[in-house]
């Protein structure tokens, strides 16, 4: 596996956020210490530029608290500006306050962001300031009104959790995002606690949803490995520790990992203030997530299945999550993706994936098990 062929980067970019989501998947991972500086900002975009990385997104937390919860103390600029002048495209997710702030006090870094997205847990008021534990449903709109107003290509965002995605959500949310002229991504809850688990949508919603969501929309992304099994074509496999990976949050003593899936957190290696990304990369922690889309085969409870092509063993975090929480403790390479389309007893529907926006860049494009609609384009 080459190196070049890690192209789209996610980075965490600090530790602080005044939220507290209840499905957050990074919160057990930052601790407060140590925030980035600029040398270490120009260390990491070094490594990045060195193995030919194309795209970051900057999410985690909430990207505007690099340096702790006052937005006049961030690097957020220095970071745009610094991946811009790389030749990296840059993109941004959030749940509309860093791009707020950003467009009032540091205006010039509209221009170079390539594309936003902002993340609504659900397309009802009341609902996403509930889960929130914060009034931003106006703040999410808010920064969707900036995003057209620079003419930057931006996504509503969600985390589909067994309770935000009845038919009923999945119509307002594209209804939603036609009426903001924005695409709709969706990312599948993947439980990093325990507490988590009572979260996560089961195989007949994911199967329901997406098929909801091919036969409402053109698709600009197909990210998402069992997705591509609905639409019954040929899977490129989970993107994590091939074509991707995840920059994590600075630790107190000053180090920076990373790990093939945001997801991740106990295959984090390295630290890219001192080691070399290009050998990071071909650690163990990565060869492992390579083999499962690679070798598909080689994952002891995919054997003998004939959807392998289409699924090429799903979202690999997923698989060895569900894994990890519900008391089976199976290793990474042997575990199967919790949404087999084997195993599965419900409607096996096939419907075609209707492309639109092949040729646009988003950072979000072969990075992480997602899906990325055009709701504004039926199929």
């Amino acid at each position: 596996m080459q190196a070049n062929q890690i192209k789209n980067i996610g980075w965490t970019l600090g530790n602080d956020c005044p939220y507290r989501c209840s499905h957050c998947y990074s919160s057990i991972v930052r601790n407060r210490g140590r925030n980035l500086e600029i040398a270490d900002v120009d260390r990491i975009i070094h490594q990045l530029k060195s193995i030919g990385v194309e795209t970051v997104n900057l999410g985690g937390n909430e990207p505007i608290f690099t340096g702790g919860l006052d937005p006049k103390n961030t690097v957020l600029p220095y970071i745009i500006r610094s991946l811009h002048e790389a030749g990296i495209a840059v993109g941004l997710t959030t749940a509309g306050i860093s791009l707020v702030y950003l467009e009032r006090l540091f205006p010039d870094s509209m221009t170079l962001l390539n594309d936003v997205d902002i993340s609504l847990d659900s397309p009802f008021q009341e609902e996403h300031n509930r889960n929130r534990g914060a009034s931003l449903y106006n703040v999410a709109l808010k920064a969707m009104g900036i995003c057209r107003e620079y003419g930057i290509e931006f996504s509503i965002i969600t985390c589909g959790m067994n309770w935000n995605l009845s038919d009923v959500h999945v119509d307002a949310f594209l209804d939603l995002a036609k009426s903001q002229h924005a695409l709709f991504r969706i990312n599948f809850m993947k439980p990093t606690e325990q507490k988590h688990m009572h979260l996560v949508p089961d195989a007949e919603t994911f199967y329901r949803v997406t098929r909801r969501l091919l036969s409402k929309c053109k698709t600009v992304e197909m990210g998402e490995p069992l997705g591509s099994i609905v639409g019954k074509e040929a899977s490129r496999g989970c993107p994590c520790g091939t074509t991707s990976f995840r920059i994590h949050s600075i630790t107190p003593d000053g180090r920076v990992p990373v790990s093939p899936c945001v997801y991740a957190h106990d295959f984090k290696i390295g630290d890219l203030l001192r080691d070399e990304l290009a050998y990071i990369i071909q650690s163990p922690q990565f060869q492992t997530f390579r083999k499962r889309r690679i070798e598909p085969e080689s994952i002891g409870q995919c054997a003998g299945c004939n959807h392998l092509n289409e699924c090429r063993g799903g979202c690999a975090s997923r698989a060895y999550l569900w894994s990890r929480f519900d008391g089976e403790g199976t290793s990474l390479t042997d575990v199967k993706d919790p949404y087999c389309f084997r195993d599965f007893n419900g409607d096996k529907k096939h419907l075609p994936v209707h492309r639109t926006k092949e040729e646009t860049i988003l950072v979000h494009r072969d990075y992480l098990c997602t899906m990325i609609f055009d709701p504004s384009m039926s199929p």
